[in-house]
């Protein structure tokens, strides 16, 4: 029996089960999107891509339907890092307020009306800007400094020199690009991640590994490597 015919059988089964999910698993390239493409024609069904519809409910959404904005977020209120997983609608922000931990949020939640507004403080991107880097400064050049060894100094005092704040005019492209990441067929953009205070975003792929790029290169990344 082909593994078309075997998916038939137990979607015409499963309404008799207890569980209605049925897993279709392998490795990266053998075929799984092209027999799921197969299965919907056959089936005269629209499939849904659920990470690439949420990766699209993650990007900027319209003002005036009160919404979740990954964009919004980073730019109007206290947070200062952002960790966004598609597979999981799980998503972790992380605040100047509380900046030695971290929330953690339901990207359905996020989306409803009011819900950001209630859990999140509305701070001008200057003065949030100016926040981090008065800590980081505080911290680097604290009490604790001295149980650095050297060379970690060094480092240290070499990337405190350099940190410029991200501009904020840069945070709707980058999260536009994490769309347009999810969009490339034959890759799984598992999650993604961006730090105003280490400046970097972070994307996994499911076969691919881990793309760390500075945060202000990131829009430019996208296009280079995108179709």
């Amino acid at each position: 029996m082909s593994m078309l015919a075997k998916l038939e059988r137990l979607i015409g089964e499963i309404g008799d089960l207890n569980s209605k999910l049925i897993l279709l698993v392998g490795p990266s390239r053998s075929g799984k999107t092209q027999l799921l493409r197969q299965l919907s024609a056959k089936l005269n069904i629209e499939p849904l891509n659920v990470g690439l519809e949420l990766g699209r409910r993650l990007a900027a959404t319209p003002n005036n339907k009160r919404g979740f904005s990954a964009g919004e977020l980073l730019r109007d209120t206290g947070v200062y890092a952002i960790y966004i997983g598609f597979n999981s609608s799980e998503v972790r922000t992380e605040s100047v307020f509380n900046p030695f931990a971290y929330e953690v949020h339901d990207a359905e939640d996020l989306v409803k009306p009011g819900y950001a507004a209630r859990h999140f403080v509305a701070v001008p991107y200057d003065e949030k800007v100016r926040a981090i880097a008065w800590v980081r400064a505080m911290i680097q050049a604290g009490p604790l400094r001295h149980y650095l060894p050297a060379h970690w100094l060094q480092l240290m005092d070499a990337e405190s020199a350099g940190w410029q704040p991200l501009a904020a005019g840069r945070i709707d492209e980058i999260v536009h690009g994490f769309n347009v990441l999810r969009g490339i067929e034959g890759y799984y953009l598992r999650n993604a991640a961006i730090s105003l205070s280490e400046g970097i975003v972070r994307a996994s792929y499911n076969c691919d590994g881990t793309y760390i790029v500075r945060a202000d290169y990131f829009p430019e990344f996208v296009r280079i490597n995108t179709p």
